[in-house]
């Protein structure tokens, strides 16, 4: 951090400097640990679970992405209430780059840490698909089909990613001067416009209508674990457990969207909650990974 500020000579305030240090200190565990996932699924993955390791594969690439576009923007939120909008301030290397290339990273970063939720769920479907008696004559997918699948995921994504970089403007001058962020890389999000509006309403409902069917497949999953159990005396489950650990990190999301929720009505607004929304956001992609390999036995070597 002390080197960017040399560097491209910014005129941060402290908090600032705190803010990017926390983010950056975040990303960068989240990258590291990411990457040595992806190493260790491509050396340590058994044949047996080549398929399903798509899925840890994905949401491991997803991860990562999420952690360098997030160190890339490095965001902070202020809110104007006079316009009814939210500031988006770039303090990340991006804002010396391209200001477009800041929205896209935010956009990027937001609407990917969704699709994490998405991963989660399709990961105890595959678990259920595999072990249960739903089909009985069931054909284990293969790699290529499991990666169309999340390919498919990813692109149905797109439309928000792409909605969430349009709906960033320019933030005026006088605006600027009111929030006392002159000099800084900016852009504008309307809360309340047409397109903002359906944005927001997925980012607020997007966890709250996942979660329950990631709760009901769990649900089915255990009692058929519990029925192999029976069946069998004895049943490896630490990709239950795995699973069960990261249904709950979609609870970062939840904070980070209640945080906002609260300072755009003004039930708590204060910058302090402005800026730990987005170090909420920053959780999901570092926390995944010590799951992995702490519960999963074929990685669970290599710590």
């Amino acid at each position: 951090v002390l080197i960017s500020l040399i560097l491209y000579e910014i005129m941060y305030t402290t908090d600032d400097v705190i803010h990017i240090a926390i983010l950056w200190t975040l990303d960068i565990l989240a990258i590291a640990t990411n990457f040595l996932l992806i190493v260790a699924m491509w050396i340590k993955t058994p044949t047996l679970l080549r398929s399903y390791s798509v899925f840890l594969l994905n949401n491991a690439i997803v991860d990562l992405t999420t952690a360098t576009v997030s160190a890339l923007a490095a965001v902070r939120v202020v809110e104007d209430r006079e316009g009814g909008s939210s500031v988006f301030v770039f303090l990340g290397p991006c804002s010396h780059i391209s200001e477009h290339l800041c929205r896209l990273c935010h956009a990027v970063h937001v609407n990917l840490m969704q699709h994490s939720m998405v991963v989660v769920l399709l990961s105890f479907a595959y678990r259920l698909y595999i072990i249960g008696d739903v089909f009985p004559s069931r054909p284990t997918p293969t790699r290529p089909q499991m990666w169309l699948i999340c390919a498919l995921s990813l692109f149905l994504m797109s439309p928000l990613v792409a909605g969430y970089y349009l709906e960033q403007t320019s933030v005026a001058k006088e605006v600027l001067r009111r929030l006392h962020l002159k000099g800084y890389s900016t852009a504008n999000f309307h809360i309340f416009g047409t397109r903002a509006l359906c944005l927001n309403a997925v980012a607020c409902l997007f966890a709250p209508a996942v979660m329950p069917m990631i709760f009901l497949v769990r649900r089915k999953l255990l009692m058929q674990i519990i029925k192999n159990e029976k069946k069998s005396g004895c049943f490896n489950n630490g990709y239950f457990e795995a699973l069960t650990y990261q249904m709950l990190l979609p609870i970062g999301a939840a904070v980070a969207v209640f945080l906002w929720l609260c300072d755009i009505t003004q039930i708590w607004s204060s910058e302090f909650s402005e800026r730990f929304i987005m170090v909420m956001f920053n959780v999901f992609s570092l926390a995944s990974p010590p799951i992995n390999f702490t519960i999963l036995p074929p990685y669970r070597t290599l710590i």
